[in-house]
């Protein structure tokens, strides 16, 4: 499991080489260390220390340019914090959701703007601090390329 964050990070030779501080639900994280980095296809991994002495793993998406906060370690803490409430999604609300779409960042870069997760607001009516959780596979009505809730979408019309 993961939780978008948003990351302060030192760009050097390349962007995002090394963060610095991160910022979840207004809390400013600073980071005293990183104390280890290892690559994934198309991500990068920091174990950091941060200056109250917690440890956590951020994931930095190459592709994407978004950062998240993955369990494991303090992580947990945080992921377990209230505040955020976790929704899970039937298939009739997936369903309304998927047809609101046109095309996805996949098939359509220039025109995908909207993540599928503020789509998801809309046909539930949730806002506030939810994360949603698709229990149904949801995939683009034009190129059929499967989408996540952070999928960048085109709405339809």
């Amino acid at each position: 499991m993961s939780l978008p964050i948003y990351v302060d990070a030192y760009s050097g030779y390349k962007a995002n080489e090394r963060p610095r501080q991160f910022e979840l639900d207004d809390v400013l994280y600073e980071i005293a260390v990183v104390e280890d980095q290892w690559h994934s296809p198309g991500a990068m991994f920091f174990k950091v220390r941060t200056t109250d002495g917690k440890r956590y793993i951020l994931r930095y998406d190459e592709r994407a340019d978004e950062w998240s906060l993955q369990s494991g370690l303090d992580g947990d803490e945080l992921l377990a914090r209230p505040g955020i409430e976790l929704v899970t999604l039937d298939a009739e609300s997936i369903r309304k959701a998927q047809a609101c779409i046109e095309s996805c960042e996949q098939c359509h870069p220039d025109d995908a703007d909207i993540p599928f997760d503020w789509v998801l607001v809309e046909v539930t009516g949730k806002h506030g601090r939810f994360d949603f959780m698709l229990t149904d596979t949801v995939r683009c009505p034009n190129c059929k390329k499967p989408i996540t809730e952070k999928t960048l979408v085109n709405f339809r019309g």
